[in-house]
């Protein structure tokens, strides 16, 4: 089955439908922290979900099961952007390792995903696209540290000190998307926001090439190549149409 027309998360008729099922399945929560921003800091993948230990694995990447609570996501109708919290067991000191060499983690990126565990891999419907829209954060302060647990309490990324908006620059030609990579044996979506996982390969000047030589140009031309029976529901990350405004 060809998946050079794969839809975005919130084009999905089969998600939508099993959200109102009256059986959609066991519900998963995925984490990821991305430490990048400090010197050797990696991208790390977690949830309070999982039985036995097992890694839960979704869209090639593995989110490790780790004793924690939440609170504090749900939107209310007041307007006011949540300020989550995050508690994380500290028994076996791993957070605690974390936390002396990143200055607290504080700014660090969070990110919540949300599906069931019926989209996970190696189920019968298994889909890496089949999620709610993520939820992004960053660590705004350590409220707790003690032996036993860690606590964070986060703050929306748009609810920043200086935020302003538009978030990113109007970039008419480019596409600032990431791209997936090529590992050796397979594709690898790690931190990566372009949902193409189709079994077409492009050098970044738009010749057809294998796996290993696959790279985006950046171009809606690239996105043309990937995507040609979607030309109206291209994923391109630039904004073409900005040529044709008049003042």
């Amino acid at each position: 089955m060809s998946q050079t027309n794969i839809p975005k998360w919130d084009e999905r008729p089969a998600l939508a439908a099993a959200a109102q099922s009256p059986d959609p399945g066991a519900y998963v929560t995925l984490f990821t922290l991305d430490l990048t921003m400090y010197p050797g800091g990696t991208i790390h993948h977690f949830t309070p979900s999982g039985s036995g230990g097992e890694p839960v694995l979704f869209g090639g990447i593995a989110y490790v099961p780790v004793e924690m609570e939440t609170e504090g996501f749900e939107w209310t109708a007041t307007g006011a952007l949540p300020t989550p919290r995050l508690r994380i067991a500290n028994i076996n000191r791993q957070i605690s390792a974390l936390i002396y060499q990143f200055s607290d983690l504080l700014g660090a990126k969070v990110r919540r995903l949300r599906t069931f565990d019926r989209y996970l891999d190696g189920r019968v419907e298994a889909d890496p696209l089949a999620f709610f829209p993520p939820d992004l954060y960053r660590i705004e302060r350590k409220s707790t540290h003690t032996a036993t647990h860690v606590e964070f309490e986060l703050s929306a990324a748009i609810d920043q000190e200086g935020a302003m908006l538009p978030g990113r620059q109007v970039l008419r030609d480019g596409c600032t998307r990431r791209y997936r990579h090529w590992t050796g044996s397979g594709w690898s979506f790690d931190g990566v926001d372009c949902p193409y996982a189709g079994n077409d390969f492009f050098t970044a000047t738009g010749e057809r090439t294998d796996p290993a030589r696959d790279a985006c140009g950046k171009r809606l031309a690239d996105c043309r190549l990937r995507y040609p029976r979607a030309q109206d529901l291209l994923p391109f990350g630039g904004f073409p149409g900005v040529s044709r405004i008049r003042v």
